[in-house]
């Protein structure tokens, strides 16, 4: 009895051991972190404050927790346009660990959002890259075209439209293959932002009302806010001024019921600058003030230069020469302060339009200057497109030469597990006939004994009879 009584303590002990540590090595996912990944792309305001709130717990949380805590800061970050956040959240997610998996390749796709927002295009790229490889190597589709939808864009704003076309064809083709709507409708977005900056509008709106019904049917707001920009600015290219307005009205009204203020900025600015090229100055004057009002947010620093440059085409159209000249001053201190950052060709725009408003003035010799400057910019600007392209090359031949040295690793390695293979063939064939040889002589052995056994008996038997004859 009383060791019946021991072994059901014992029983019991275990079940309450089990129960005491259940919890920790099926360790969920917290409720605020699951509402956050799942609702990051329809209540973006909500959800990034609801992860702030948290934040000081995300250490306490198993590392694979963590990281999708930090990618998804990292991506409320960026929807919400506050890149340096971003970019922060991003490092700190890939500095747990160095894990390849698909939570790594969407970690590098924000890291290399966060720094191309910062005219980093290079090192952006290169991050682009290694989402992209690493994808491959996982065998993920949809995250390999989402790296090569990423790279477009980067080359499409160093101005290589005809390499970011063909890349988009490429995701545009092999889209089919897979049922994603969110890659189908990224691909469409981005082919409508590179139609619209290389002149072919009719062909951009088609593309982006297509994103926009997808993103719409989706609740995707603050993508379909990035939408309607494009497609605003293309009704615009097109000079259709009327749908150009209506819908950044539409912009307008969607950004002022969810108090989106980054995005209200936009709103007035576009409707700043479709007036400017409709030949409403005063109209555009007033809108742009109106955006300065939420200029603060901008932490894209070529989008501040932008604004000074367009503030001094309204200007310029208000004949107010002197102020548009204060504003392009504006936006060459804004390019100065710029670090690793690539311009583009505003430093060239920026020139260009000085030299006209000096010689609108009278400043002829500012304004030869000013040409003068526009002109080594022209030239630096080629060198540094042959630099690029030769940076490009060779980094594409790195690649290439790392993928050689792998599959010839691969290849090492399947030769040498052959050669395993082989020796231990080898190895099972020289058992067997050593196995036969034993077997074949301990046959022998026991035919030989057999014999010799038989030979001894006949002798003996042969004794016997000689023995047993009477003799004569």
């Amino acid at each position: 009895m009383k060791k019946r009584a021991t072994q059901l303590l014992c029983v019991l002990g275990w079940c309450w051991l089990y129960l005491a540590l259940a919890p920790l090595a099926n360790a969920q996912t917290p409720s605020w972190l699951q509402q956050a990944v799942e609702q990051k792309r329809l209540q973006p305001e909500a959800m990034l404050q609801l992860m702030q709130q948290h934040e000081t717990l995300i250490t306490s949380l198993p590392r694979q927790q963590q990281r999708r805590a930090y990618q998804t800061l990292s991506t409320l970050s960026g929807i919400m346009g506050q890149h340096q956040q971003q970019l922060s959240y991003a490092q700190r997610g890939l500095a747990l660990d160095d894990a390849a998996d698909a939570l790594r390749v969407e970690l590098l796709f924000n890291l290399g959002f966060a720094t191309e927002m910062q005219s980093n295009y290079l090192v952006a790229q290169q991050y682009y890259q290694q989402a992209t490889q690493l994808a491959e190597r996982l065998e993920d589709e949809s995250l390999r075209l989402r790296g090569l939808i990423n790279q477009a864009a980067i080359l499409s704003a160093q101005e290589h439209y005809q390499e970011a076309l063909a890349l988009l064809q490429q995701v545009y083709q092999q889209r089919q293959a897979l049922d994603d709507w969110e890659l189908e409708a990224e691909v469409y977005a981005e082919l409508g932002l590179l139609y619209a900056t290389i002149a072919f509008e009719d062909e951009a709106v088609q593309f982006l009302d297509r994103a926009y019904e997808l993103y719409k049917a989706h609740g995707w707001r603050k993508s379909k806010i990035a939408v309607l920009y494009n497609q605003a600015r293309s009704y615009s290219f097109l000079q259709q001024y009327d749908q150009a307005f209506d819908t950044y009205q539409r912009m307008l009204t969607v950004s002022q019921q969810y108090q989106d203020d980054l995005n209200l900025y936009y709103a007035y600015f576009g409707l700043a600058i479709t007036s400017q090229e409709a030949g409403s100055y005063n109209a555009a004057l007033t809108y742009m003030q109106k955006a300065e009002e939420y200029k603060h947010l901008l932490q894209a620093p070529l989008s501040k230069v932008v604004h000074y440059y367009e503030k001094s085409f309204i200007f310029s159209g208000l004949q107010q020469h002197s102020m548009a000249l204060q504003q392009l001053m504006l936006a060459k201190q804004q390019l100065e302060v710029l670090d690793d950052a690539d311009g583009g060709s505003m430093p060239l725009n920026i020139h260009f339009m000085q030299a006209r408003l000096h010689a609108s003035l009278g400043q002829f010799e500012q304004a030869f200057h000013a040409m003068q400057e526009a002109f080594f910019l022209f030239q630096d600007r080629f060198s540094q497109e042959s630099e690029l392209a030769l940076s490009s090359l060779r980094l594409s031949f790195m690649q290439q030469r790392e993928e050689a040295e792998q599959a010839l690793l691969r290849k090492d390695h399947e030769l040498q597990a052959l050669r395993l293979q082989e020796a231990e063939r080898g190895r099972l064939i020289q058992w067997l006939w050593t196995a036969v040889f034993a077997m074949t002589s301990l046959v022998l052995f026991f035919l030989l004994l057999w014999q010799r056994l038989a030979r001894r008996k006949g002798t003996a038997s042969a004794t016997n009879d000689h023995e047993g004859t009477p003799s004569l």
